[in-house]
């Protein structure tokens, strides 16, 4: 009596299955992470628009220099988010993250929001960078 053959199969052999190969699941991950950006992009802006509300209440106020100031910032979110999708779009996102922390020391309300938002998209750059293989450093925002 002969052995049966102890070699797996192609459909038995997981590491061989006919699912996508590592570039189409790059790009997948790539399009995934970029939109998760947009997405916080979009909550930023939400959560910009929200604060002169809530300020308006305060003993200091809400001005109309700061009004003006979260107005533009929440638009150049909204913006930031329609273009994430562009090489460079992760650059210009990564800079609206750095205004909106500016903006906390300008009004404190924002710092610790601002500070969470900033370590999400820190997060989604390192997730970013393990899943799709983009180069660390500076070079991580252009890609």
């Amino acid at each position: 009596m002969t052995m049966p053959d102890t070699d797996p199969t192609p459909a038995e052999n997981p590491e061989s299955s006919d699912g996508p190969d590592d570039a189409e699941r790059a790009q997948r991950a790539d399009r995934s992470t970029r939109a998760a950006m947009a997405g916080v992009l979009g909550l930023e802006a939400v959560v910009v628009l929200l604060v002169p509300r809530a300020l308006a209440f305060s003993e200091g106020g809400l001005g109309t220099a700061k009004t003006v100031v979260l107005i533009v910032l929440a638009v150049l979110m909204v913006a930031g988010a329609g273009v994430i999708r562009r090489p460079w779009g992760i650059g210009v996102g990564s800079v609206l993250q750095v205004l909106f922390l500016i903006s906390g020391g300008w009004l404190w309300a924002l710092l610790v929001i601002a500070v969470i938002f900033a370590a999400v998209w820190g997060r989604l750059l390192l997730l970013r960078r393990d899943l799709v293989g983009t180069p660390t450093g500076w070079r991580m925002l252009i890609s």
